[in-house]
């Protein structure tokens, strides 16, 4: 793998991550911009966004990897 495109990877990973990060923030307010109190609603929340970024960290390292096999 060329290392423009390990480069690629990454900042597109980053760029989902930071994404997800905004769809949190918004996800733990209400509409009126109120923050959400109730703590099991917060933890389900968490947790689906953890999912997610866990997927674009796992997306660094798996390029990384495939990058060193090649070199």
């Amino acid at each position: 793998m060329k290392l423009e495109e390990l480069s690629r990877l990454y900042n597109l990973s980053c760029l989902n991550a930071h994404k997800l990060l905004d769809e949190l923030y918004e996800s733990v307010h209400t509409a009126d911009g109120e923050p959400l109190v109730d703590s099991h609603e917060i933890k389900a929340i968490r947790q689906q966004f953890l999912t997610k970024i866990r997927q674009e960290l796992e997306l660094i390292q798996s390029a990384s990897d495939e990058s060193s096999e090649v070199q």
